[in-house]
């Protein structure tokens, strides 16, 4: 790890600012596009950082915990926009880092299948959400994600599965039965919903819930798309694993029901 944070963390003053109805439609949608929102210079840096985590990990959701050993990526989860941005949609002026994930869909790749994240995270009580920057142009054939509005507010815990090397569902976490929503085929119900997607540009940021349903189309262009998502805490969240739930992410250091303070989560305070 390149340094510990566990006694030492971050004090940073957050300087994001949004509109109220930019914040206020986060809060009824569970997802927002923000635009533009991060520089070239740290992209390019970026861009070096998931090129390298892509030569190391072939599996779509295993590129995980980079900025451990990775400067690039360190500067950015904890002292780059992304946690004041996730600081000003958590409403919250304490925030951990949960983890960091790099995502390559490149041509052919199939549809990501839908799903809500924090059944996944080792982690109850408070608020999560994910930072998630594209670097390259994002359209709509090239694998956009989507998001089902409102669904963060449904309350449902939809049942995790696994995965095969290229993102497609394998089957349900064994164990999982009965402790978790039957996750519904919301690909058959589409005109039920209201379904976000956005095309991207380089340094365009997604802001989206940690409860909210999402998934992302299939690749059918020629065209490579290199995603960076960082998940934060709120205030108040704490520990709890089921285990055999994303083992990647565990943190041996904590017990069920503790605050997420830790050298792996290091928590990150705000001044106004």
């Amino acid at each position: 790890m390149l340094t510990d944070l566990h006694n030492e963390p971050n004090l940073l003053r957050n300087t994001f600012e949004v509109e109220p109805e930019t914040l206020n439609s986060y809060l009824i949608d569970g997802a927002i596009l923000l635009e533009s929102v991060v520089d070239e210079s740290m992209l390019s840096n970026l861009r070096t950082s998931i090129d390298h985590s892509l030569e190391l990990v072939d599996s779509y959701f295993h590129r995980q915990r980079v900025w451990e050993h990775d400067e690039a990526c360190r500067e950015f989860c904890l002292d780059s926009v992304a946690p004041e941005i996730a600081a000003t949609f958590l409403q919250s002026s304490k925030i951990n880092l949960l983890y960091d994930q790099v995502f390559a869909k490149v041509t052919g790749d199939p549809a990501t299948p839908w799903h809500n994240d924090l059944p996944y995270w080792p982690v109850r009580n408070g608020k999560a959400l994910t930072v998630w920057l594209t670097v390259d142009p994002i359209k709509f054939e090239s694998g956009p994600l989507e998001f089902i509005a409102g669904s963060h507010l449904w309350d449902k815990w939809f049942q995790p599965f696994t995965v095969v090397k290229d993102g497609s569902q394998a089957d349900y976490y064994e164990g999982t039965d009965g402790k978790f929503d039957p996750l519904p085929d919301f690909e058959s119900e589409r005109e039920k919903h209201k379904i976000l997607c956005w095309e991207m540009e380089p340094g365009d940021v997604l802001v989206f819930d940690g409860m909210t349903v999402h998934g992302a189309k299939a690749n059918i262009s020629q065209a490579t798309r290199r995603g960076y998502a960082i998940r934060y805490t709120g205030a108040g969240a704490t520990y709890h694993t089921d285990g055999e739930i994303n083992q990647l992410i565990n943190n041996p250091e904590l017990k069920d029901g503790q605050l997420l303070d830790s050298a792996q989560y290091p928590p990150i305070h705000f001044t106004n």
